[in-house]
């Protein structure tokens, strides 16, 4: 007999969804205090450094905070639906659309959090914000790091959602159900 395991992963989806949401709320909050007392030898004009200094971080910044907003409102149209099947659809569309554009505001955060070694080296022909700015470069890598597993925990909740997985408890996997004969339950 096989039982149905969707309400277990329906919940794990919604989880990975929550999860999504607060990774990208810690993302924008540790890019957001990515600050730091430029060291004795830098330039005079350098007195510090931080994310609000260059419009690749801020970008950052806005892009976590708008998918942690977006994706709450996936989880919301995910879970809450109205009684009618239209309504349940466009919901059910809408939230497609919005894990996309959730998708590529975390990849694009994360891809320019990575890339702060090569600000302000000029092609590595004179030293970048990292050689005087360790520790802010550390705090920005980091977002970088949280926003992608933000958009991983999305991908995997997709991946739950949309995979068909049934568990078999008495070895019946193997028979065939209405359909074919061939065991795939379709009907051709």
């Amino acid at each position: 007999m096989a039982r149905d395991k969707s309400g277990g992963l329906k919940a794990a989806s919604l989880i990975l969804r929550i999860a999504t949401v607060a990774l990208s709320v810690v993302s924008a909050v540790t890019m957001a205090s990515a600050t730091q007392p430029a060291d004795a030898g830098s330039p005079a004009a350098l007195s510090k450094v931080s994310y609000s200094d260059y419009n690749s971080f801020r970008y950052s910044v806005a892009a976590n905070v708008i998918s942690a907003a977006l994706q709450a409102v996936a989880v919301y149209l995910t879970t809450v639906h109205g009684g009618r099947k239209q309504e349940a659809k466009a919901a059910k569309s809408l939230a497609e659309l919005v894990d996309t554009a959730v998708q590529v505001l975390l990849y694009s955060s994360s891809a320019l959090s990575f890339a702060v070694v090569d600000f302000g080296s000029c092609g590595g022909r004179c030293p970048g914000v990292c050689e005087t700015a360790e520790a802010f470069c550390w705090r920005v890598r980091a977002s970088g790091a949280i926003s992608i597993a933000a958009a991983f925990a999305l991908s995997a909740s997709l991946y739950i959602k949309d995979v068909p997985i049934s568990v078999s408890l008495d070895g019946d996997e193997h028979k065939s159900g209405p359909g074919c004969g061939r065991g795939c339950h379709c009907h051709h």
